[in-house]
C-alpha cells in the first residue's frame, strides 16, 4: 500500500492536534460589507453570535469618505446593540471607527446589529453622511 506525502502530512497534523491540543485561533464569525451614503441613526444587518468562543465582537471601517464633501477626514462612532424583545440592548458607543477597530467585548448568544451614531462628531440627522469602502464585524 502506496501512502503520499500529502496524506502523510494531514495524518501528523490531526495526531499533532489530537495529541498537543493545538487548535487555531479565530473568531467564529465575521462578516465583510459597505457603507453607501449613510446617515445617523442607520443600522446594520443583523448577525447571530452563538458565543462558542471567547472572541471579542469588533467593527472596522476603512476608506471612510463623507460623499458631500470629498477629500474631508471622516470619523464615525458606533455602538452595538442586541437585539431583543423590547427596548434593545445598547452596549455603548465607540468613536474612530474609520482608523480603528472599536471592540466590545465578548458577548452572549443572541442577534446584533451596530448602529452609526456619529459623523465628523455630529449626531444630528441629514447634518452628513458617511461611505466606508470595506466594513469589517468579527464575533
Amino acid at each position: 500500500m502506496r501512502v503520499s506525502r500529502l496524506s502523510c502530512a494531514a495524518l501528523t497534523g490531526a495526531v499533532a492536534t489530537t495529541v498537543f491540543g493545538v487548535v487555531p485561533a479565530h473568531a467564529e464569525g465575521s462578516k465583510t460589507t459597505y457603507l453607501s451614503n449613510w446617515a445617523t441613526s442607520y443600522e446594520s444587518s443583523r448577525w447571530h453570535d452563538t458565543n462558542k468562543d471567547s472572541a471579542s465582537t469588533t467593527v472596522r471601517f476603512s476608506g471612510c469618505s463623507i460623499p458631500s464633501s470629498p477629500g474631508t477626514k471622516a470619523s464615525a462612532a458606533v455602538s452595538v446593540w442586541k437585539d431583543v424583545f423590547g427596548p434593545d440592548t445598547n452596549y455603548g458607543s465607540k468613536s474612530n471607527a474609520c482608523s480603528s477597530t472599536l471592540s466590545w467585548g465578548d458577548r452572549a448568544n443572541g442577534d446584533y446589529y451596530f448602529r452609526l451614531d456619529k459623523i465628523n462628531g455630529a449626531s444630528g440627522a441629514g447634518t452628513f453622511h458617511l461611505n466606508a469602502k470595506t466594513v469589517t464585524i468579527k464575533w
